[in-house]
């Protein structure tokens, strides 16, 4: 898997897990400052607001490097 085909699988299901969180809280609204719903499908969201949850997920890999981490997929059978 090429490493924005990591991202991208990543970032959307970090977008995921926000919304379900947000939705334990009872909140079903989330729009952004420019007004943009963000308690939508990853898939659905704008490509500025795609590039906030690209972010995140850049930032904590690095973060897990600079650890010492190093992640590998799991082999499923």
């Amino acid at each position: 898997m090429e490493t924005n085909e990591v991202l991208e699988l990543v970032a959307a299901e970090v977008h995921d897990e926000w919304m379900r969180g947000k939705r334990a809280k009872g909140i079903t609204s989330r729009p952004s400052e420019s007004g943009e719903e963000q308690m939508v499908p990853y898939a659905q969201l704008s490509e500025a607001a795609k590039d906030l949850d690209r972010g995140s997920v850049r930032a904590t890999l690095d973060a897990l490097k600079r650890c010492g981490f190093e992640l590998t997929k799991a082999v499923t059978q």
